[in-house]
């Protein structure tokens, strides 16, 4: 998987935690300014430049254009540009029906986020990375990436999470939860930071195609809660139309609400749904095999790409070596769409003995195996019983342990029939 698809299927499903890392500063009191004219019309198309020359950029390396909204799913999004680095520069060209946030992916682990837009966009070495500069609409909605409130808190934030987390055991609960805790204080102003800037624009006279680019990347949801949200929306569309954004932010919602219905459906206490998926050997295996021959099966969605994921599994082989000699089993599905990173994951994470329990893969969120319970985000799991009944759902870490020796020792104590 390249590193365009990985970096943004890493943004649109963390959504919040992603946003936080690409958090930004402005005082409370502090109104940013607006760009002066109104949205650009929407039937014509407009070109843009970007340009960039950057300190550690190769010969030959590939930089890349990425715009979720105009995609048709946005975690398959294809580049709408691409350049070679030649001198150490590049220079990106195209166009778009109207101003778009996209995502510059310089090949070497570095992003710069701004709003495709018509004119010329330049990007320049920033203090936290590079930064797009030059577009009346890149320079008000990411403004807040080269204020000296964002910087200072961006780095707070980050030397919080260094201190609390170097040489710490990740399997420690304890240690854990007192490192996390440490790191609050810091992420709360991160966050606070960058929600002012947000409601200075969000709440003021900019114009609405700015207020639309901000609430896009707005994650403060207790001022604004999804109620509003859809009120603000719908009134963008009454004066933007259809807006590649406008479009996508609807579509969203609209899979937000059929999640839900999906996550009642499969609560605790309600029957599991039957699902299959594919083996490294290209043999199918059914969710109600595994169940017919388990006391407790943890259905697991998981995907390489996905940090979260991945970190739930040292968590994952000591609750499988502990009790799977007594009917414990892990149906792990991957939504890799290249089985090659699904199998190095595995490996990477298992060891020469890759990942003991039973891993398959179901490509995509569009996959039959997604869809029958409505995943939209990474990890997710479900814990079941052996009649059927799911007992658990969601859970993370030490609280996985927890549910399965629970479950289990209900099962042993319960009289034979």
């Amino acid at each position: 998987m390249s590193l365009f698809s990985t970096s943004l299927r890493a943004s649109v499903l963390a959504g919040a935690v992603i946003a936080t890392l690409a958090l930004s500063a402005c005082g409370r009191d502090e109104a940013p300014a607006s760009p002066s004219s109104a949205a650009p019309a929407a039937d014509a198309r407009q070109a843009f430049t970007i340009s960039g020359r950057l300190e550690g950029l190769q010969e030959g390396q590939q930089v890349s254009l990425l715009v979720p909204a105009l995609a048709s799913d946005p975690t398959k999004v294809e580049p709408i540009a691409t350049a070679t680095v030649h001198d150490g520069a590049f220079v990106l060209t195209g166009s778009v029906p109207q101003p778009v946030p996209g995502i510059l992916t310089l090949g070497d682990h570095r992003t710069a986020r701004l709003v495709v837009e018509p004119g010329e966009l330049r990007v320049e070495a920033g203090e936290l990375g590079p930064v797009a500069r030059g577009g009346r609409y890149t320079d008000l909605v990411y403004g807040y990436l080269q204020r000296p409130e964002y910087v200072a808190a961006f780095k707070a934030n980050r030397e919080a999470n260094v201190k609390a987390f170097s040489n710490i055991d990740e399997t420690d609960e304890a240690a854990m939860t007192a490192a996390r805790e440490s790191t609050v204080p810091a992420a709360r102003r991160l966050a606070t930071v960058k929600n002012d800037y947000d409601r200075a624009i969000l709440d003021g006279d900019a114009p609405t195609l700015v207020k639309l680019l901000v609430l896009s990347e707005n994650y403060d949801w207790k001022r604004y809660d999804e109620a509003r949200r859809a009120q603000m929306v719908a009134a963008f569309r009454a004066e933007l139309g259809a807006h590649p954004l406008i479009v996508s932010m609807e579509r969203a919602a609209e899979e937000n609400a059929k999640a839900r219905q999906l996550a009642e459906k499969f609560g605790p206490g309600k029957p599991y749904a039957d699902i299959q998926a594919v083996g490294v050997d290209g043999k199918m295996v059914k969710l109600s095999q595994v169940l017919a021959r388990n006391k407790l099966v943890l259905l697991d969605f998981w995907a390489s790409w996905c940090g979260p994921c991945r970190g739930e599994f040292p968590h994952l082989l000591k609750v499988y070596r502990e009790f799977h000699p007594h009917g414990f089993e892990i149906y792990a599905v991957s939504l890799d769409e290249d089985k090659a990173d699904w199998t190095k994951a595995m490996h990477e994470e298992g060891g020469s003995d890759d990942l003991p329990w039973i891993n398959l893969q179901a490509p995509g969120f569009e996959g039959e195996a997604a869809q029958a319970y409505g995943v939209m985000q990474l990890p997710q799991n479900y814990l079941i019983a052996g009649d059927g009944t799911i007992v658990g759902v969601g859970m993370r870490e030490w609280d996985v342990e927890r549910a399965v020796r629970a479950q289990l020792r209900k099962v042993d104590d319960a009289p034979a029939r």
